[in-house]
């Protein structure tokens, strides 16, 4: 293998790496979205018990 293939092979590698941690990322922020409404629904299922709970 040749210098430039090397240089070629490493650089998809790079690159390819580059690109899946994007991904990780992107998909990391859905899953943190999903997470915060989750724990907001749960809030308000808490609260309406305590209310219902006072009542």
């Amino acid at each position: 293998m040749t210098d430039h293939g090397i240089q070629l092979l490493t650089l998809g590698i790079a690159i390819g790496m580059d690109l899946m941690l994007l991904v990780q990322m992107f998909f990391g922020f859905l899953d943190d979205r999903r997470d915060r409404k989750a724990v907001r629904a749960a809030e308000a299922e808490l609260r309406a018990a305590e209310e219902r709970a006072a009542a």
